[in-house]
């Protein structure tokens, strides 16, 4: 319904604004056709850069005379004229062009008005060469004959050139003049008009402040006025009243300020329904007007400049308008056109004229940092009067500098404060100085009057009665040569002005000297005076608060080139009042360390909805938001019915209920108790039909179901459990008893809270009563600070474009790995011809985040670099950006902020037509790889989580692969996430391979044996100390089993998914240390092997005391284990049967405490636990041993016994602890370095190998997950556009070309063959170039090895695959084949 409104409302004005102004085919260049004599200027360099050359696409150019201090082009139109765009070119052929320049408009040559863009920005982007058209489309058109354009820069190796095009059409004019005691009215054709839509338009000019433009009523209480109040213009409009209907139809705006500047205003007022457009000069306000009904009815007359006949009455205190009115429509009739026909429906009052009888007071207009005017005095007069009129926005400012003559001394007036200061100072006297006005920086005009002569001075403001000011003071006057107003020129000494004052910023007018008027022509031509910097005949002040560029209701101070924001009260900050001051929920109170108590919290952060207080019920695992209302007491019903319910609306404490919403909507749970006693009164009426009573929700939204009970089902919370005392029924109180009952319970579905009202309909029989109560709504949590998505692939979400009206905020958290992507990116339709506005957040390098942007000033960007750390670190990061009128800005985490100021007067163009991009820019370019979370802009959470879409590499939250992998990282490896794929981390296994899977072995021939030293004895002496004084080993604590909590463990050789059964754990590794730590309450033990020799030691641990542990083939082929744990050794049998077979064998021996838990092969785990007489520690380990024992010192004899003469096979996945050997011996790079050279010995032959020992199987990767599969083709998002096409056709020419030289040189060497006969002998030659055989291979070819086939395993869903570790793999091992075939074709 409202997007019909808005159509119809579009429509009218399409439709009214081709009637009446012109718009459509409104695009003609009007310079082209002009005589020679329509173009002027203020001076010309040459014959050939005369005005006359000034037109576009012509031979040459306008140039101004070297030294022209104030250039200017001026167009006569010969008529008034609609202009829509201005467009520009440098003189032809040279250096010349204009890079910046002003535009100004009139009725008048002796008249002008800037034009001032949005923003109030009066300097239009002019050329950058000499031969491309900058076009300015203007953002709305205006109405003039006379154009002038003011370069203020240009090129700086050439000079000013300009070649113009001004686009636009003819326009009809119907002007009205009134001199505040006129008026016209229009009599409607058929008496009372009533309408569902409505259009005003016309346009307006004054000098006043206060006049009634329009107005029109009916009898039924309808009305539109139109008026200036105080230079704004304000729309009263209403739509009718009734006594039975609660909302008043009276509606207010205001728009505009210091309208009061003689220049030409345009005002539209559209309307279908209650929705409203009001525009002025090209600015549109929207809004809803208030009441219930939809027409406009209106009596029989509609009054123009003030009001005829007996309406005076109703608006006698209003003002007549003084002033000019330009063609007055309404619904397409013009009435101004009408009035000038003197057609018989037009009444007048007074002498209405019909052209503008304004007056012209010449004004100058002072905008440069050292701008003054000067003219000359009549000396030695012993009387000293000057006046003037000003108007200004600034506080201070030098309005007059004069010396008097003899050397007496100089007078100044000066602005300061809003007042204007009077100072004189004499030689050999004290510096009179007095002051008068109040609040003089209001924009209007003022009228200074200052007198001085002996011993007395005046000044007046205004001429108003009382507001004089006399001082009596000896003084001695002499009048000098020279007045400077508005500032002194640069520099002082030359010109004789001294003041401190800086220079006047504003308008002045009617400048008198000795009661004789300047001539400011004459000083414009500089036949009279001098000046610098000034403009003449126009005044550029514009009301910089209008519209109000200061947001939630900041206070906007302004002076004449800039504003100033106030955000007192407001419980915002910053410089446009953009940034919320305080907390979103008082979860975030609680995570700042605040306790219980009364918080302002702004949920929707910087959004529109305003602070407001809530009690913080702070506990230690969750804060609650209680917000109360005004029902919190029980509300009693009677005499209510279906026909008239009782409406019990819930007023919440210091909050609308839109605040109350956006509260509930960003909580992670939230509640509010509701019960309902009743007395033979029936609530939800669940034996069928409409419900009695009910209660309403956010959005105004009606629900038939009670507390305790869930949506969609029309129960109570006994209807659930069926406990309600009619089975029958589905509420205790639709059992209609003359009882009471009671339904009561939890609301605590979210997107239904808060309660707004409860609806009350049956309580209007006898004896028939109701009672409701609802507490306080109670929420938790915050659901859009973990509001997460991954990007696992080049993907994009889609969202909406930026609504942003003056000011945009981004803030998010990311975390990548990826060296760059583009997190954010909107783009919007042109602004002019050859640029788009955009608005991109990205990760440009690991080092560099960048907030780059165009608002209608070119690209800039903001940078935030990091010498310290890179982004990409896996680690969550938080960016905010935001940019506004004043400032654009950019932080990451808490680095100070990286600000870029706006020039003054600058306007952001925030329009965006485009999709927002989440995750790459524009068609997927440049996509990031990692998450994001909590996004907002502007206040609003977008809502990632609900965008995700797996089938486009899109997750919600931040885990991915590890919480279930396809192929789990097995023995311990650690699962690496990498967004769009994992890796396992193996480096805490004895095993290397994508999944930790691939064993690392060596073969032992007879007498090889292996040391790694674990400890020094200066180690080991300070574990024992440290014992001593009962403290743990360093980075330990009770209760750990080495790998057991490493995600993505999958327990060696104890089946899929086994763990070991709950014990205390000894301790766990430092995080991050890479050494040999041990633990000496613990250890598991991990190994394959296979031989075919016995006795032999497999393994063995020393001590620096008499502890060890070895497992050990005997001579019969069993395997044994045997500890000694203090004083006795411990033995235990681990296989029965041989294992010297040649067959590989795996065991894994894990010890906590006194238990001991063995598997070997695919036997069932047994587990032991030791005698309490055997200790608990294997104290101060030394060394570990493989395939022999070459301790030093006393070694028990039964390891004696079966270390000759040594271990003859293969070991391979050998750990103990945190320890490899065989892993750290052969894919540790060399040279080693000397601490590890020194712990590691290896003594015989040793080579690698992987001994058969059974290495996990997986099945066969599909190629989307193989990191070495490369397809054929892939996709390819780019941008090349014609580029790819050109570089297309280029390389098929060099192919065709090629081919070509081919056959050319075919024909070239083979044309004779055949035909050319000789007796002559042939040579002789070889088979083979230069008379020799090709040589033999270096080595024989040798085809791969055959792989036997993995085992095929169920194949679960399809999920990325983890990168390809260091270690070569099934796969790769035809790679160096691959490459030498590829080199040798």
């Amino acid at each position: 319904m409202m997007s019909l409104r808005l159509f119809s409302i579009l429509l009218a004005t399409v439709v009214s604004g081709a009637w009446g102004w012109g718009y459509y085919g409104c695009n003609e260049e009007l310079v082209g056709p002009l005589y020679a004599r329509s173009l002027g200027a203020s001076s010309y360099y040459g014959l050939f850069t005369t005005a006359r050359f000034a037109r576009l696409h012509g031979i040459s150019g306008w140039s101004p005379r070297i030294g022209d201090p104030n250039p200017w082009l001026q167009i006569d139109l010969m008529k008034k004229h609609r202009i829509r765009a201005v467009a520009t070119q440098g003189a032809f052929n040279s250096w010349d062009w204009v890079t910046r320049y002003m535009l100004l408009y009139g009725d008048r040559v002796d008249s002008w008005t800037p034009f001032y863009q949005k923003g109030h920005n009066a300097t239009f982007f002019g050329n950058v060469n000499d031969s491309a058209v900058v076009r300015h489309d203007l953002h709305y058109h205006f109405t003039a004959r006379y154009i002038r354009i003011v370069p203020l820069a240009w090129n700086p190796r050439g000079k000013i050139g300009l070649r113009l095009g001004i686009y636009g059409c003819p326009y009809t004019s119907s002007i009205l003049y009134f001199d505040g005691d006129d008026a016209i009215s229009y009599r409607f054709q058929r008496g009372a008009s009533q309408s569902l839509w409505d259009v005003f338009a016309f346009s307006f000019k004054t000098e006043e402040k206060d006049g009634l433009l329009l107005h029109t009523e009916g009898s039924q209480g309808d009305y539109v006025t139109l008026e200036l109040q105080g230079a704004h213009l304000l729309l009263h409009m209403s739509l009718g009243s009734s006594p039975i209907q609660p909302r008043p139809g009276h509606t207010t705006v205001s728009l505009g300020g210091v309208l009061n500047d003689l220049s030409w205003h345009y005002v539209r007022v559209d309307r279908y329904g209650r929705d409203a457009n009001f525009t002025l000069d090209g600015y549109a306000h929207h809004f809803v007007l208030n009441g219930d009904f939809e027409r406009l009815n209106l009596e029989n007359e509609i009054f123009i400049g003030g009001l005829v006949g007996a309406a005076r009455k109703n608006l006698a205190y209003r003002h007549n308008f003084r002033g000019c009115i330009e063609n007055v429509i309404y619904n397409r009739i013009n009435i101004a056109e009408m009035a000038v026909m003197r057609h018989s429906r037009i009444t007048f009052e007074g002498n209405v004229a019909f052209r503008c009888l304004d007056p012209v007071p010449h004004p100058i207009n002072f905008g440069g940092p050292h701008n003054f005017v000067q003219v000359p005095g009549f000396p030695r007069r012993g009387r000293l009067a000057v006046s003037f009129r000003f108007r200004t926005w600034d506080l201070t400012g030098l309005l007059l500098f004069s010396h008097l003559g003899d050397g007496l001394g100089h007078v100044e007036l000066m602005l300061s404060e809003g007042q204007v200061n009077v100072s004189i100072a004499q030689t050999g006297r004290k510096k009179l100085q007095f002051a008068a006005g109040y609040r003089l920086n209001d924009g209007f005009w003022h009228e200074v009057n200052f007198v001085a002569q002996e011993n007395h001075a005046v000044i007046s403001i205004d001429d108003v009665e009382g507001a004089e000011v006399r001082v009596s003071y000896p003084l001695l006057i002499r009048t000098g040569t020279s007045y400077f107003f508005g500032g002194c020129p640069k520099p002082a000494s030359r010109w004789g002005c001294h003041s401190n004052q800086t220079a006047f910023h504003g308008c002045m007018e009617l400048l008198k000297v000795d009661g004789q008027l300047v001539n400011l022509t004459l000083v414009e031509f500089r036949k009279l005076g001098y000046f610098a910097e000034v403009l003449f005949d126009t005044c550029g002040i514009t009301d910089r608060c209008s519209p109000n560029m200061c947001e939630h209701d900041g206070r906007c101070y302004q002076s004449w080139d800039d504003f100033i924001c106030y955000c007192e009260l407001t419980g915002y900050k910053g410089v446009t009042c953009h940034e919320p001051l305080y907390k979103e929920s008082c979860e975030a109170y609680r995570l700042s360390g605040k306790y219980s108590g009364n918080y302002t919290i702004d949920p929707d952060g910087s959004g529109p909805l305003k602070p407001f207080v809530v009690y913080c019920d702070i506990r230690e695992n969750r804060a609650w938001t209680v917000v109360r209302h005004d029902r919190l007491w029980t509300t009693r019903v009677t005499g209510s019915s279906m026909d008239r319910p009782f409406l019990g609306a819930i007023q919440y404490w210091n909050a609308s209920w839109e605040e109350v919403s956006a509260l509930a909507n960003a909580s992670q749970h939230c509640e509010q108790w509701i019960e309902f006693s009743c007395y033979n009164s029936r609530l939800l009426n669940t034996a069928g039909g409409y419900p009695y009573s009910f209660w309403i929700g956010r959005n105004e939204e009606q629900h038939f179901y009670w507390g305790g009970s869930q949506p969609g089902i029309q129960r109570c919370a006994c209807g659930l459990d069926q406990s309600c005392v009619d089975p029958a029924l589905h509420c205790n109180c639709d059992a209609d008893q003359p009882q009471w009952r009671t339904d009561k319970g939890l609301l605590t579905f979210v997107d239904h809270l808060p309660v707004t009202q409860v609806v009350v309909g049956d309580t209007n029989r006898s004896n028939s009563e109701a009672q409701f109560f609802l507490r306080p709504l109670r929420c938790y949590g915050d659901r859009n600070s973990w509001n997460t998505i991954s990007f696992h692939t080049g993907a994009a979400l889609r969202f909406p474009p930026i609504r942003a009206n003056h000011s945009l905020d981004v803030s998010f958290y990311f975390r990548t790995s990826a060296p760059s992507g583009v997190f954010l990116e909107n783009m919007g339709g042109p602004f002019c011809r050859w640029r788009r506005p955009y608005v991109r957040v990205e990760l440009n390098t690991s080092r560099d985040v960048v907030f780059a942007f165009d608002i209608g000033n070119g690209d800039e960007n903001l940078t935030v670099h990091s010498d310290d750390f890179e982004f990409n670190d896996d680690e969550w990061h938080l960016v905010r950006a935001e940019i506004n009128v004043k400032q654009a800005r950019l932080r990451v985490d808490h680095r100070p902020w990286v600000l870029r100021p706006m020039p003054l007067q600058t306007y952001i163009w925030l329009v965006y037509d485009q999709p927002l991009y989440v995750g790459s820019a524009e068609l997927k370019r440049r996509p990031f790889v990692g998450c994001l979370r909590a996004m907002r802009l502007n206040g609003v959470t977008l809502n990632l989580e609900g965008r995700a879409n797996a089938s486009e590499g899109t997750f919600p939250n931040c885990t991915g692969h590890c919480t279930h992998p396809r192929f789990p990282c097995f023995h311990g490896g650690r699962c690496v996430e990498r967004y769009s794929y994992y890796t396992c981390d193996c480096d805490l296994t004895a095993f290397d391979g994508p999944y930790c899977n691939h064993d690392i072995g060596g073969f032992f021939e007879t007498g090889t044996w292996m040391r790694y030293n674990l400890q020094s004895a200066l180690r080991s002496a300070a574990r024992e100390f440290s014992h001593m004084l009962s403290r743990p080993v360093p980075g330990y604590e009770p209760g750990y089993v080495p790998g057991y909590d490493t995600p993505g463990y999958v327990p060696g050789y104890h089946g899929p998914g086994y763990r070991l059964p709950e014990y205390p754990r000894p301790g766990r590794p430092v995080p991050g240390y890479r050494g040999p730590v041990y633990n000496v309450t613990g250890e598991e033990v991990s190994f394959s092997f296979s031989t075919n020799s016995a006795p032999a030691v497999l393994l063995y641990v020393s001590s620096f005391v008499r502890d060890y542990m070895a497992v050990l083939i005997k001579e019969d082929g069993t395997l044994q284990l045997r500890y000694q744990l203090g004083t006795s050794p411990y033995v235990y049998q681990l296989t029965t049967r041989p294992v010297t077979d040649g067959q590989p064998h795996s065991v894994n021996i894990t010890r906590v405490y006194r238990n001991l838990f063995i598997q070997v092969d695919y036997f069932p785990l047994t587990e032991q636990k030791f005698s309490l007489l055997v200790d608990s520690q294997l104290d101060s380990p030394k060394a570990l041993y493989l395939g022999r024992v070459m301790e030093t010192g006393v070694i028990d004899p039964e390891i004696q016994r079966y270390n000759t003469p040594g271990f003859s096979g293969c070991l391979s996945g050998v750990r103990f602890n945190n320890v490899a050997p065989l892993k750290t011996h052969f894919r540790t790079p060399r040279p080693m370095t000397a601490e590890l050279a020194e712990a590691m010995r290896v003594q015989g032959e040793l080579s690698e190998s992987n001994c058969g020992a059974m290495p996990r199987l997986v099945s066969e990767v599909p190629p989307e997950l193989d990191p070495w599969y490369l397809p054929p083709d892939f996709p390819y998002y780019h941008d090349d556009g014609w580029i790819a096409i050109l570089l297309g056709f280029l390389v098929a020419f060099l192919l065709l070309g090629l081919v070509g030289m081919l056959v050319l040189f075919y024909l070239q060497n083979h044309r004779y063959k055949g035909s050319y006969h000789t007796n002559e002998p042939k040579a002789t030659h070889d088979s083979h170039p230069g008379g020799k055989a090709p040589l033999p291979p270096s080595g024989p070819a040798q085809a791969p090895a055959p792989t036997p086939a993995p085992t095929q395993l169920p194949t679960p869903a399809p999920a990325p695959a983890p990168a390809p570790a260091s270690g070569p793999g099934p796969r790769d091992q035809n790679l160096p084949q691959i490459l030498e075939e590829s080199r040798s074709e």
